[in-house]
């Protein structure tokens, strides 16, 4: 009889799971233009930072751009969180470019050269399992009168400040808000099992600099 109740209460529990919308899993309620909301009563924003090579930069140049974005924001008091999303590279891009340069020339060498170029930069891609890291800074509050001009206001106030740090970013949209929910449910980066990601991370360390926080 024990055992009667217990297999009941698991159908009565997989029967609520496939009843459960997959907005209810996310705790997501709506989205409207560029504001998600959710089923808890906060309101989010989100913006994308595009990246930048360190690569390029000298150690001082590194350095000095580290302490003045440590500054730019050491005081934000409003409540926000960092998004690293990891996913494959996308080389599509690159891909149309080398066949549009391939449409503009006769050269029979050149469009063997450009075709080659293609292969190896896919097979590089494929083989490797490549990652890239995508930034995001999700600005969030709960859901009160006029909370929708205020993230505004803080999302064009976070965009001027990375502006002025030399980053390019930009507001997210009910499309492209969509596409990032999607990174948590099915992740591009979790499609091959046992690969280390640890590389693909950079860490920076600067020197201490004084920064009084409130």
């Amino acid at each position: 009889m024990g055992g009667i109740k217990i297999l009941k209460l698991i159908n009565k529990f997989f029967k609520e799971e496939e009843e459960q919308s997959l907005n209810e899993f996310l705790n997501v309620k709506n989205i409207k233009e560029n504001i998600l909301y959710t089923l808890d009563g906060q309101v989010a924003q989100f913006i994308k930072v595009e990246p930048i090579n360190i690569e390029l930069l000298t150690d001082e140049e590194l350095e000095s751009k580290m302490n003045f974005s440590s500054i730019e924001f050491s005081e934000e008091q409003q409540p926000y969180k960092i998004l690293v999303i990891p996913r494959a590279v996308d080389i599509s891009e690159h891909i149309e470019e080398q066949e549009e340069l391939k449409r503009k020339i006769d050269d029979d060498v050149g469009i063997e050269i450009i075709n080659n170029r293609i292969i190896s930069t896919t097979e590089i891609v494929e083989n490797k399992n490549i990652i890239e890291n995508e930034f995001y800074i999700m600005i969030y509050d709960s859901n009160k009168d006029n909370i929708e001009n205020e993230l505004m206001k803080r999302a064009n106030n976070w965009i001027n400040r990375l502006k002025n740090c030399g980053y390019r970013s930009s507001l997210l949209y009910e499309r492209e808000i969509i596409l990032l929910i999607k990174s948590f449910t099915i992740p591009e980066f979790a499609r091959s099992e046992g690969t280390d990601y640890a590389d693909n991370i950079v860490q920076i360390k600067g020197k201490e600099i004084n920064v009084k926080n409130k």
